[in-house]
Parts: C-alpha cells; sequence; structure tokens
C-alpha cells in the first residue's frame, strides 16, 4: 500500500528532525493548508541546504532527486506512486523565515507552517502562522496583493502568475496591483520563452480565463508577450461583426469558455464571463450534443503535458491575427480578408515555436486557426455532402470537434446582441450531425476497391501525382457509400480523367 500525504509528511519531519533542520511549508503548500485544503505537492523552505537534503532524502526513501538549482541550493523529491508526489525543498532566501517570505511574489503565498508531527493533520493552527505581510487576511478577504513594491520587478513572470491566481482561486486584485503590472510587462521580454508559455497555459486552463486576459491587456502585457495581436486591436470588420478584431478574439474566448463551462455543469458566477450573446438571451440552449464525449477529449493531457482545452483557448484567441494584414476594402464598401486563415496559421505556428511549445502542440493550434472557418463553409453550402463529411474529418483528424466548438464560439461572437437564436438551434443541431458522423461508430473499414496497378491498368495511365488524386476520391467515396464496387470505383475514375483531360 502507497503512504499517504500525511503519512509522508511525518516521515519526511522525522528526517529533518534527526538532522536538527528547521522547516517550514511554504507557498502553494502553505496556501492551500490556509484554506482548509490538503496540498497536492509539498513546498518547503529549510534552514540548511535544500538541494543536499533533497538528494539525501530521494535516497533514503527511494524516490527520484531532480536538482533544481544547486546554486540557489534548491531540490526535488518526486516520490513515485498512482499518484505521483512532489517534494521541494529550498534553502531560506533571508537570514529568518519572515526575512525569505518577505521576497516572495504576493502575500497568499508569503505564508509559512513549521514543519511539526502535528501540521500532517492539515489542520491550520493560526498562532504557528507565519504571515509578516498580512497574507491571511488577504486570502480570507479575496485579495491578491503583492508582498512589496519590487516584488514584479524582482521577477517579471509574476506578472502572469498574478492574473492566473486571481482566475484560479477567485481572486480580486489590489487597486495598486495594476500599476506595479504596468511597471514589470517590460521584464517579460527577459523572461525565458517555456517559463512564460507554462503560465500562459496554465491560466488557459481555468475555467473562466477570458476576464483576465483582457485584465493583462489593459495592464499591456498581452501584446508584449503576443505583438501579432497588436494591429488587429483597431481593426474594424463587417457590420455582420459587432467588434473589432482584438476584442472579437477575446470575445471567442469567452464564448469557447461558456461552452466548455456547460460540458462540465458550471456556470460563469461574474456577467464579464458571460459572451455577450448570452447576456442578451440569458436563456440560450447550451446543449451541446455528445457532451460527455466532447468533456472527456477537452480535459486531456497532450503530449506536452498541456490540456487541450487550453490549447483550444489559445487558438481562439490568435484564429484571426491576421486579419489586419489582409484586410482589402473594396469599390462596393465590402470588406474581405482573403487567406487571413492560412497566414494566421503560420503566425500561429511561429507563435508556437516561440513559445517551445512541443511540435506536436503548435501543430495542433496551427491546425485550428488554418481550419477554424472550414465548418462555416460547409455550413453555408446548398447541400451536406457525405463525401464532403468524409473530407473534412480526413483533414482534421483528431481536432474534428475542437474546429466544431472553435465555429460555435466564434458564431456567438460575431454575432453577439444581434444572435438570432432560432438560427443558433438549428446550429447546434447542424453540429450535431457533424458529430454523429465522428462519434457514432461506423461499420469496419473496407478494403480498398482498387489499388494503383490496377487503376493504371484499367485507366491506361503511368505513374504520378494524378493517380494518388484519384486513389483518394475513390477512397472519400467509397467512405461516404457512393460506390461499392470495383466498376463503380473504376467508373468514377474515368468520369474524373475525363474532366481532368477537357
Amino acid at each position: 500500500m502507497e503512504p499517504t500525504l500525511t503519512a509522508r509528511l511525518r516521515d519526511l519531519t522525522a528526517f529533518l528532525a534527526a538532522r536538527n533542520i528547521a522547516a517550514w511549508l511554504v507557498g502553494g503548500a502553505a496556501r492551500d493548508v490556509a484554506r482548509g485544503q490538503a496540498p497536492t505537492d509539498l513546498d518547503l523552505a529549510v534552514a540548511g541546504d535544500g538541494f543536499a537534503l533533497a538528494r539525501a532524502y530521494a535516497d533514503a526513501c527511494g524516490a527520484a532527486f531532480v536538482p533544481l538549482d544547486a546554486g540557489r541550493a534548491t531540490g526535488r523529491v518526486v516520490i513515485p506512486g498512482s499518484s505521483p508526489l512532489t517534494l521541494d525543498l529550498a534553502a531560506l532566501r533571508g537570514p529568518t523565515i519572515e526575512a525569505d517570505l518577505r521576497l516572495r511574489d504576493f502575500t497568499i503565498n508569503a505564508l509559512a507552517l513549521p514543519l511539526t508531527p502535528e501540521l500532517a493533520t492539515f489542520s491550520l493552527l493560526p498562532t504557528t502562522v507565519v504571515d509578516p505581510t498580512g497574507g491571511l487576511a488577504d486570502l480570507h478577504a479575496g485579495v491578491l496583493r503583492a508582498c512589496g513594491p519590487t516584488s514584479l520587478l524582482d521577477d517579471p513572470l509574476r506578472v502572469l502568475r498574478a492574473v492566473r491566481f486571481c482566475a484560479t482561486l477567485g481572486l480580486q486584485p489590489d487597486p495598486d496591483l495594476a500599476l506595479l503590472l504596468r511597471e514589470a510587462v517590460p521584464g517579460l521580454d527577459g523572461v525565458a520563452a517555456e517559463r512564460v508559455c507554462d503560465e500562459l497555459l496554465k491560466l488557459l486552463e481555468a475555467p473562466s480565463a477570458a476576464p483576465w486576459l483582457r485584465y493583462l491587456d489593459e495592464c499591456g502585457a498581452l501584446t508584449r508577450l503576443l505583438p501579432e495581436l497588436e494591429p488587429a486591436r483597431t481593426c474594424e470588420q463587417p457590420r455582420i461583426h459587432f467588434l473589432p478584431v482584438l476584442a472579437h478574439s477575446l470575445e471567442t474566448v469567452t464564448a469557447l469558455e461558456w461552452l466548455l463551462g456547460t460540458l462540465v455543469g458550471l456556470t460563469p458566477t461574474t456577467p464579464d464571463a458571460l459572451p455577450v450573446a448570452v447576456q442578451t438571451h440569458p436563456s440560450l440552449s447550451k446543449a451541446l450534443p455528445f457532451a460527455d464525449q466532447l468533456a472527456v477529449l477537452l480535459a486531456e493531457r497532450r503530449t506536452g503535458g498541456h490540456r487541450r482545452a487550453a490549447l483550444l483557448k489559445l487558438a481562439a484567441l490568435l484564429h484571426d491575427n491576421a486579419k489586419p494584414q489582409t484586410k482589402v476594402l473594396h469599390p462596393d464598401g465590402k470588406v474581405s480578408f482573403y487567406e487571413h486563415q492560412s497566414l494566421g496559421a503560420e503566425a500561429a505556428a511561429q507563435i508556437g515555436r516561440r513559445l517551445k511549445l512541443s511540435r506536436q502542440d503548435a501543430g495542433y493550434v496551427a491546425l485550428v486557426v488554418r481550419e477554424h472557418m472550414r465548418p462555416g463553409q460547409l455550413r453555408a453550402s446548398a447541400v451536406l455532402t457525405p463525401r464532403a463529411v468524409v473530407r473534412l474529418f480526413r483533414d482534421l483528424g483528431d481536432a474534428g470537434p475542437d474546429v466544431l466548438l472553435h465555429e460555435l464560439a466564434d458564431h456567438l461572437a460575431t454575432r453577439g446582441p444581434q444572435l438570432d437564436v432560432t438560427e443558433w438551434a438549428a446550429h447546434l443541431a447542424w453540429v450535431e450531425v457533424l458529430l454523429a458522423a465522428y462519434y457514432v461508430p461506423q461499420p469496419a473499414s473496407q478494403a480498398p476497391l482498387v489499388n494503383g496497378h490496377a487503376l493504371m491498368a484499367a485507366l491506361g495511365i503511368g505513374p504520378g501525382p494524378q493517380v494518388g488524386i484519384l486513389l483518394r476520391e475513390i477512397g472519400e467515396a467509397q467512405a461516404a457509400g457512393e460506390v461499392q464496387t470495383r466498376e463503380e470505383a473504376l467508373a468514377l475514375a474515368r468520369a474524373r480523367l475525363a474532366v481532368n483531360i477537357s
């Protein structure tokens, strides 16, 4: 049987006590205890060499040691199990625990609990809390406040951490925090891309990140991180849209979060977390088809370790990034943005590389941006053919449902207060038809009706790209049920070949 967190903490307490090392539970772990929750991982400040102690404890309990920062005497212990436990041990950054806490980012994280056997029960004893900056009072008041005037300048990544804590802990920023954020924003240029990416995606994992993306923008941080979005700020759109491009992109994230919330029963608690279309029509239908399957899909972690929902929100934020440079005002007054999705996908791929996303995750974001108009174009066609559906999901792969969700969010963000409720219901029904084609089990795939050699022999053509194109058309037609025999497949190929020759 695996040791419980309580048992593990008691074991660690005894290990450090035997070496006469004072230690404190700090940071997010102490904050969780203060909120009446057992922490999932443990952050410890120790009056000693945290690097050496972490190595020794890992050896003692048969765990893995991870050297985090030898210069700052910080090491990590990863204890294996069905739910691996991470212990970070760091040397005090000041002569006392109080001095250490004052150097931290926010008062709610500047709490410490002496590591004693009693602490292992996670029952908070107010008299034992070390709280030099008033973090407990701020936590109870729901306020995020910096530990000091230079807290954010000391590490500008704290700009992103600030909005993440607000989004995930339900806090409101102290009135003075916005000024401190603005002062620290230029320093984001020097922060490692991996750290920026990690914090940005942690923010986007929050159920209601959109209001805090807007707050980041008000503080000047959003387009500092994503300068490709700055031209979108003043890029007006045709009357079908009610917002300029950047505001529309933020509204798309808001709408997407409303849709994702319906999958897990979450209802936004503040008006700014609701899309304008829903504020205008509070009873708007939110019964998404195949909700159970979508909820599982969006909750999964992809190869880079980030949740699919967070990456989809990033794609929604970036989906119209190329509209400003593709905008054309025609003599008749119409406005077009030809190929903005293709150019936008190239920019999204570059952003993914800059943020050090994995190749798969960067490719996913670029794919959603490139294909975000595809469902709308299908919906505008007179007839939705089986072959068009087969082709759609062939091109989108496992991102098919994601692009459909994005299309729904984009529609809400486009129409806003002018949304037609009846049209919205029809839109949901149309998406259900497509998702049924994706999720409902199909008959076992059949063997190809014809191969390349037989096709060339029957048509009298030689090897070349044309053979591959014809085989793909036959495959799509077979999957759509349009051809079922070898003769029908060859007849289709002859017809396509005749059209191409003529």
